[in-house]
């Protein structure tokens, strides 16, 4: 079986779709490749108290039973209840972020076009017209510690997700691409796209979100919004970079502050 890569939205900014030719149509087994690889099939997760019912609105939404609160107005009308989830889904019955959150599926055939399944138990879904619309149900701020949300700004301002991210991975890649393809072998040298920073993401420098930059266990560079302990992927991008960022006095890394006599 195949399917069709996604039409319902253009690219206005001019940048590359990542999801490769509308008209494209691409085996099922390799969109399934993608998505096992990616972060969308392995969602599970427990807060602090082990639970987890809650996160599965956006973790695992087939498994998310919502309140009558956020049943649509004419559930009403049935008199019917609905019984309040467990506090805790055990993995083996997790459900991930599976192809009919995104798109409709019939028969086993799945819509190409993007739809959220917005009241997962009455199979409802809305229809969307970008991935960013479907994107930002789950990607954005929210009062969880940890979960940061994804504003884009800068450069980018204007892109959709997928003109990033692939759809089904959810990989992305400065340097590969139509994007920035020689970013990293430019025929015209560009100051800090040398060895000396090689372990540093691109973000960690073209940051405009005010993000904190500095490196993880591993000695890569990242981004961390002040107050939390993981990394966030910048998505506040220009093109301009400071050196002060990193290279400022008493830094606690002992780097140079003077990078002119580097």
């Amino acid at each position: 079986m195949s399917q069709q890569v996604p039409t319902n939205e253009g690219s206005p900014t001019g940048a590359p779709q990542i999801s490769g030719d509308p008209t494209e149509t691409v085996p099922s087994s390799s969109i399934q490749s993608l998505w096992e690889a990616g972060p969308h099939a392995h969602t599970y997760v427990l807060n602090d108290q082990t639970m987890n019912s809650t996160c599965a609105r956006c973790h695992a939404p087939i498994n998310y039973v919502p309140s009558m609160d956020d049943m649509p107005a004419s559930c009403a009308a049935c008199k019917f209840e609905v019984e309040p989830p467990p506090p805790m889904i055990a993995e083996e019955d997790w459900g991930n972020i599976p192809c009919n959150v995104c798109h409709r599926v019939k028969k086993g055939e799945v819509d190409p076009k993007y739809a959220w399944l917005s009241i997962p138990p009455i199979d409802e879904y809305e229809d969307l017209a970008t991935t960013t619309e479907l994107c930002i149900k789950c990607h954005t701020v929210v009062d969880v510690a940890d979960h940061t949300g994804v504003i884009v700004a800068g450069a980018h301002a204007d892109y959709t997700c997928t003109q990033c991210h692939d759809a089904h991975s959810t990989a992305a890649s400065c340097s590969t691409g139509a994007c920035h393809a020689d970013i990293l072998s430019p025929v015209t040298p560009i100051p800090g796209h040398d060895e000396n920073h090689k372990a540093i993401t691109c973000w960690a420098c073209h940051d405009a979100a005010g993000l904190m930059a500095g490196p993880d266990d591993q000695g890569n560079w990242l981004t961390f919004s002040p107050g939390y302990s993981t990394p966030t992927v910048s998505h506040n991008i220009v093109k301009d970079a400071l050196c002060e960022r990193c290279h400022f006095s008493n830094n606690p890394w002992n780097l140079l502050t003077d990078v002119s006599k580097k």
